[in-house]
């Protein structure tokens, strides 16, 4: 027993000397740093300058997330802009063509996949087109009576680059003049309108000079005047005979030249742009702009002549402001359609007859005549169709 409680005592006397020595370099190592002083500047005053003690306090630091800004900022220097400050600089000049574009729904040029411009040729005749040719709400009749109006802007071509006046537009759709004789040029060159006396194939004699079609063949008094009349020379207010050729005292001249009506163009050329759209995965049909044209047989030249160009920007305000432009629906006169709305849905015909070529010719003399530049404007019609069904097939 003696021997057991020596052995305890000695375990216990070892934990006491141990858990002493413990405490003591804890102490030690407890111990306060000497405190900060901090000096005032030589110039400050007197009283001022003292040492402030301030206990080390420890903040447990936490990582925190810096902006991916602040980590990757990079700071480049200013530099002298010397080129975009001149005026007529030409930088950036394609891109800013390609954001004003004449589309109603323009496409942002990153989305842009293919692009490609066509020129198509409506025949306001056809009867898929007569419902924008029905009578008194013709298409043709709302674009002239915008110019002269002074609501739509009329351009020279299809480049929308040249305005065309309202005197310009007037003398386009003005009937072209054959002469005073009412004979053309060539007829002239051939020979007509210069026999002088003989029989006129109707027991009459010719007279002597050339006689203005639709006019009698002679003046004065005693002339008959094709009715078995016999004519009086017109008098003046002094009494006189008038000169002939001459208009009355007091009457102002009157201009006889004729104007095409509103029916008489029955023709609309359509430049617009395929575009495929990656973005969306389709393809749209931007109409850009639509010009007038006089039908060949409508002329003396005996082609195609434009009257004015258009922007379809234009024309789609102006469609929806006048509640009169209506896409005459004949098999549901309770749906009819504003013009615009008309254009959007396609509901017309218009064959391509001319595609984005480097010598800007039309199919007809790509391929040497009306039958080979149709056969053509078919097989791009099925072409842009398989180009964009072609695009999912895998």
């Amino acid at each position: 027993m003696v021997k057991i409680q020596k052995i305890v005592f000695t375990i216990l006397a070892l934990f006491v000397v141990s858990g002493v020595f413990a405490q003591t370099k804890k102490k030690s190592s407890s111990k306060k740093k000497p405190p900060i002083t901090i000096q005032k500047p030589a110039d400050a005053p007197a009283k001022v300058a003292e040492q402030v003690t301030t206990p080390e306090v420890v903040v447990p630091q936490t990582p925190t997330a810096v902006p991916m800004a602040e980590r990757e900022q990079i700071i480049i220097p200013e530099q002298p802009i010397t080129l975009s400050t001149q005026k007529n600089s030409n930088i950036g000049a394609a891109e800013k063509v390609i954001f004003d574009s004449l589309s109603v729904h323009p496409i942002d040029p990153s989305n842009i996949l293919y692009r490609i411009t066509n020129w198509r040729r409506m025949d306001l005749k056809e009867k898929i087109n007569q419902p924008f040719f029905s009578k008194n709400t013709e298409i043709t009749k709302f674009l002239m009576d915008g110019v002269r109006t002074g609501v739509l802007t009329a351009y020279t071509n299809d480049s929308v680059n040249t305005v065309l006046s309202l005197e310009g537009f007037a003398k386009n759709l003005q009937m072209e003049d054959t002469g005073s004789d009412g004979l053309s040029e060539e007829e002239k060159a051939a020979g007509f309108g210069t026999e002088v006396g003989g029989d006129d194939g109707w027991g009459n004699t010719k007279p002597s000079t050339t006689t203005p079609k639709g006019t009698k063949p002679a003046t004065g008094a005693g002339a008959d005047d094709g009715w078995g009349n016999t004519t009086t020379p017109a008098k003046t207010t002094a009494g006189t005979a008038a000169p002939a050729g001459t208009a009355p005292t007091g009457i102002a001249a009157v201009s006889t030249a004729l104007e095409y009506f509103a029916r008489d163009l029955t023709i609309l050329e359509i430049k617009e742009d395929y575009i495929f759209d990656k973005q969306r995965s389709r393809a749209y049909n931007s109409i850009q702009v639509i010009t007038i044209v006089i039908p060949a047989e409508k002329t003396v030249r005996g082609f195609n002549v434009p009257v004015a160009s258009f922007r379809y920007k234009d024309l789609d305000q102006y469609f929806r402001s006048n509640p009169k432009c209506i896409w005459y629906n004949f098999k549901n006169t309770a749906q009819h359609k504003n013009m615009a709305d008309a254009f959007d849905l396609r509901l017309f015909n218009a064959r391509i007859i001319k595609q984005s070529n480097p010598s800007d010719s039309f199919l007809v003399d790509l391929y040497k005549g009306e039958k080979g530049g149709l056969r053509a404007s078919e097989q791009l019609e099925y072409k842009l169709m398989e180009f964009e069904h072609n695009l999912w097939e895998y």
